[in-house]
């Protein structure tokens, strides 16, 4: 595990790692962005979701010394499906904290961050993904990849790094 020098060290904005998490699950760092596929198929033996989220999770985080997640809360709403689908992969992620010593990660509500990359906490994907360009001159790959790029910058402005 990370060793106590490490752990009381002041963070850094290249420790960060914003998450939208879900079968397309948007990243951010400084290291690197974009969106990872989990998508169960046949050609990938089925139900391997998990699995693969946890693995590419697990080689990202220690490849860059990631100490702090910050990821978009599981939002309910009408499709039980997706709700499960993303606890379970949330319940994933606080498992990899566990194993990483790493805290938990900072969950974020859908509205606020909306609210507070475009101003409207109904905004649409199509508004997220232009706020990115226009606040952080960042174009995303799609949706997931701005959300996770809000996330990133609203954690870093709200804990002044």
């Amino acid at each position: 595990m990370a060793n106590r020098d490490s752990e009381n060290s002041v963070l850094t904005r290249e420790q960060v790692l914003a998450l939208d998490i879900a079968t397309h699950t948007g990243y951010f760092s400084l290291h690197e962005a974009g969106t990872w596929n989990f998508t169960e198929s046949k050609r990938r033996n089925g139900n391997k979701m998990h699995g693969a989220f946890r693995t590419t999770l697990l080689s990202l985080l220690r490849r860059y010394g990631i100490r702090r997640i910050v990821a978009e809360d599981v939002s309910v709403n009408r499709h039980f499906y997706d709700m499960r689908r993303l606890s379970e992969l949330r319940g994933i992620l606080l498992e990899v904290c566990d194993e990483l010593d790493i805290p938990e990660p900072e969950f974020v509500n859908p509205a606020v961050l909306k609210k507070w990359a475009t101003g409207d906490g109904r905004a649409t994907k199509t508004q997220m993904v232009a706020a990115c360009k226009d606040k952080y001159g960042i174009v995303p790959v799609d949706d997931n990849a701005a959300d996770a790029c809000h996330l990133f910058y609203y954690y870093i402005r709200r804990h002044r790094l």
